[in-house]
């Protein structure tokens, strides 16, 4: 199973959860029965907004990890049909949001903006988290992806029920172009409400 996209499907059904009220996951990569129910739960909601299902239902959690990747892009095609989140997730590609140039992941007009902001929100939390405060200069490479997961690690070690995220904590740069909007969300509100209080500022 591609631990990768099982956490990006656990991360892209957690952008349902509230709206549909289901528990959400924690974005581990271990897929079980929560996964499987918070899939019928968006299924559901989707089929009744007539959103066509381009992938085989599956049945059996053994089912859902090989059908990861087709279910992330119904998913990702779907959100916007449910209104569930004011966050788009970024699409890597030639004409579409972003793109790779050897270990830089940029992006042009407002993504490019939105990956300097999430650059600019991680910088806030650099001596609380213990990184080294980024260039903001849009691009995302190691370094960003990295700040982001020692963000996420800190916050999570924290208090554990924090692990329930709308993205995977990043390893890679790809990861953290893709949900950059999420990502900064979730720092503004979350990641600097446990860190800075702690910190005493």
């Amino acid at each position: 199973m591609d631990k990768t996209a099982a956490r990006g499907l656990q991360a892209d059904l957690n952008q349902y959860a509230q709206a549909l009220n289901f528990e959400g996951l924690a974005v581990d990569g271990k897929l079980g029965p929560k996964t499987l129910t918070a899939l019928q739960a968006v299924v559901k909601a989707a089929l009744a907004k007539s959103a066509p299902l381009t992938f085989k239902f599956p049945e059996t959690v053994d089912e859902v990890g090989p059908l990861a990747p087709q279910i992330r892009t119904w998913l990702h095609a779907t959100a916007p049909t449910l209104s569930v989140s004011p966050f788009k997730i970024y699409e890597q590609g030639s004409g579409k949001d972003w793109n790779i140039k050897g270990e830089i992941a940029y992006g042009a007009g407002a993504t490019h903006d939105e990956f300097v902001a999430l650059q600019k929100s991680l910088n806030t939390l650099a001596t609380a988290v213990g990184f080294k405060e980024l260039d903001t200069d849009g691009f995302i490479g190691a370094k960003t992806a990295e700040a982001v997961k020692k963000t996420w690690d800190k916050v999570v070690a924290k208090n554990p029920a924090l692990a329930v995220t709308p993205f995977p904590a990043p390893d890679t740069k790809e990861e953290a172009a893709q949900y950059a909007a999420f990502i900064r969300n979730w720092i503004d509100t979350t990641a600097k409400k446990n860190l800075l209080a702690e910190a005493g500022a």
